[in-house]
């Protein structure tokens, strides 16, 4: 990532002269050799913002800048954030998060036929719905990116081996809900524990929810036993379906399981 800024954005983001790791990554407006999509333009304007509209470039700054991306001051701004600044602008994935076996991140579009063949695999749609026909998921999920993971910065995410890179699963938040589910043959061995405690503990810090609940039908018993497992406990039935149960878990009590 190359990170653009001038001398007065410089002046305002104070850790650009203070703290060594940043400086080799910073690069002035004047001295552009590098693709658009890999770059970020710290702004201290609307001509900028402009300037950096017209260049595909994505921008960040000060309210005032006119930026979708706004800060209330530019001494805020750390790496991590102008990197998934610049990936949302570019529609680029975030990654969010790693377990020891999996990498956990957003879909992206080219995604789709892995995803298929996952929902094909034997017992995947036993108890969640099957994806739609191939262009309207196609449409539904440029809604979602858009929408859910653009406004909320949360939703169901992908599951990837970190061994294979191959997809094992899917698994997030729609909202305080959470659910999950792993390939078939990786099924008892713990993969949907661990990547369940990873969402927990991503809600309890990343998020303003209380509590999550998940909706499990109660014919699925290694998904009861696993919300048990997690500390969720049961607390009614989905009045459209007498066969869903709803579990639900206080998060904010710091404690992790």
């Amino acid at each position: 990532m190359i990170i653009i800024i001038d001398e007065a954005s410089a002046k305002l983001a104070s850790f650009y002269y203070h703290g060594e790791i940043f400086k080799p990554q910073w690069k002035r407006a004047a001295d552009m050799s590098s693709a658009p999509a890999d770059c970020i333009w710290i702004v201290s304007n609307r001509q900028q913002k402009q300037i950096a509209d017209s260049l595909g470039i994505a921008s960040v700054g000060e309210p005032q800048c006119g930026t979708r991306y706004a800060v209330e001051s530019l001494a805020e701004l750390d790496i991590e954030y102008l990197e998934r600044v610049r990936r949302r602008y570019n529609h680029i994935p975030w990654d969010i998060g790693e377990t020891d076996r999996c990498l956990i991140r957003e879909l992206t579009l080219s995604d789709l036929p892995a995803l298929y063949e996952l929902y094909d695999k034997p017992g995947m749609t036993d108890f969640v719905e099957p994806l739609y026909d191939y262009e309207t998921e196609l449409e539904y999920q440029k809604a979602y990116i858009e929408n859910m993971y653009g406004f909320y910065e949360y939703g169901m995410w992908l599951v990837f081996s970190r061994e294979t890179g191959k997809l094992i699963g899917r698994a997030g938040l729609e909202h305080d809900e959470m659910g999950y589910m792993i390939a078939p043959e990786l099924w008892n061995q713990g993969y949907a524990t661990e990547v369940c405690r990873f969402i927990i503990d991503y809600a309890r810090e990343n998020t303003d929810f209380e509590e999550l609940y998940c909706r499990i039908d109660e014919k699925n018993t290694a998904s009861v036993r696993l919300a048990k497992k997690l500390g969720f406990t049961k607390s009614g039935h989905m009045d459209e379906d007498i066969n869903a149960s709803i579990y639900r878990k206080n998060i904010k009590n710091n404690e992790k399981h």
